[in-house]
């Protein structure tokens, strides 16, 4: 009886002494930091090996042990964790030991910026997923821009003032999220709005050539058949009368009528677009020559053709280094004082041509 009572306390002893030598757990670093419900986490330190307990700010959780190691603790966060910050708790026979670790929503992803370039004060949509509060944008990853518009799966945010290239960067409850491609800051040059803006807003300044239906740039004007987009807009229309595959169209300037200076572009041919809106009013068989011409060099046309072949207004946007004389020889944008737009058609059967002209405009990209 004697033997079994001192075995009984020798093995009390060992077991107590033992339990109360075992080192505390160490965690030294958390691999991510936060993330969403099955996230998969790297808990590194040291004395993990006999872990007993796993909490998240007091509720104890299950972990699979066979991922549990010395060092080292692989670990998927239940979908029960309340999103927020959490002190993570480990215990051992040997101690406990915690750390921090925020459960949040989904990550932010971004497929899409529309447009890609715009000057500051335009409104960019940004498509994407998980745009969940709170949701901060910053273009080049510093200027911070205003959201105006927020929903799970597209926002709208005016483009900040001091920016020129680089990616847009998303911050929601989820992580950090880059736009795929850089956006570009721009410069725009207004030609004609036709609502009397622009640097050749007068109308009475622009020719109309050929045999097309205006007659004065009075009638060509107009707000009506098709709706505008705002105000008015330049129509063109005609008929390939002659058989000469040309019909004519308006000119600004080209005979220089009034001395008019070039537009002031500073860009390369490759960083300057001229834009404008064009609408068909169903006359699918029409093609729009645009015709732009030098001061003080080439005496030659630049020209680019377009097939106008969609539906409803749309905006075109075309490199300068696209317009080339028949020589092939590239137009100087910082020479650029005129520009055409004549109809023209390749189809014998003389079908009606229309387009409607609105916002013509020079986009030099910074």
């Amino acid at each position: 009886m004697k033997f079994r009572h001192l075995l009984f306390l020798f093995i009390f002893s060992y077991i107590f002494f033992t339990c109360k030598d075992a080192p505390a757990p160490v965690i030294e670093s958390v691999e991510p930091v936060f993330g969403p419900a099955e996230t998969l986490v790297v808990f590194k330190g040291t004395n993990l090996n006999d872990l007993e307990t796993l909490s998240f700010s007091g509720q104890e959780v299950n972990f699979n042990n066979a991922y549990n190691s010395d060092n080292a603790l692989l670990f998927r966060v239940p979908a029960n964790i309340p999103l927020g910050d959490h002190e993570v708790v480990f215990t051992t026979s040997g101690g406990s030991s915690s750390t921090n670790f925020r459960v949040t929503l989904e990550a932010p992803e971004v497929f899409n910026v529309s447009p890609e370039f715009a000057s500051a004060g335009d409104i960019v949509t940004i498509t994407g997923k998980n745009f969940f509060d709170p949701v901060t944008v910053y273009f080049h990853d510093s200027i911070m821009a205003n959201i105006t518009y927020l929903a799970p799966d597209s926002m709208e945010v005016v483009v900040p003032q001091g920016i020129e290239k680089g990616r847009i960067v998303v911050w929601a409850n989820g992580g950090r999220a880059l736009s795929p491609t850089n956006f570009f800051s721009v410069n725009p040059i207004l030609v004609n709005d036709f609502d009397g803006n622009g640097l050749r807003s007068e109308t009475s300044n622009w020719l109309l050539t050929g045999f097309v239906d205006q007659t004065n740039m009075a009638d060509a004007v107009q707000s009506f058949s098709p709706e505008p987009i705002n105000g008015n807009y330049l129509k063109l229309s005609g008929k390939d009368d002659l058989d000469i595959s040309w019909v004519g169209g308006a000119e600004n300037n080209s005979q220089d009528v009034m001395v008019f200076n070039d537009f002031g572009i500073t860009g390369t041919a490759a960083n300057t677009l001229l834009e404008m809106d064009i609408n068909n009013n169903g006359k699918k068989k029409t093609k729009l020559i645009l015709i732009l011409l030098e001061r003080d060099g080439s005496p030659n046309d630049f020209t680019q053709t377009i097939e106008v072949d969609w539906d409803g207004w749309e905006k075109i946007s075309i490199p300068i280094n696209r317009f080339e004389d028949l020589g092939g020889f590239v137009i100087d944008p910082a020479k650029i004082k005129t520009i055409k737009m004549h109809l023209t058609d390749d189809d014998t059967s003389n079908p009606p041509l229309e387009v409607n002209i609105d916002n013509i405009e020079f986009i030099e990209i910074l």
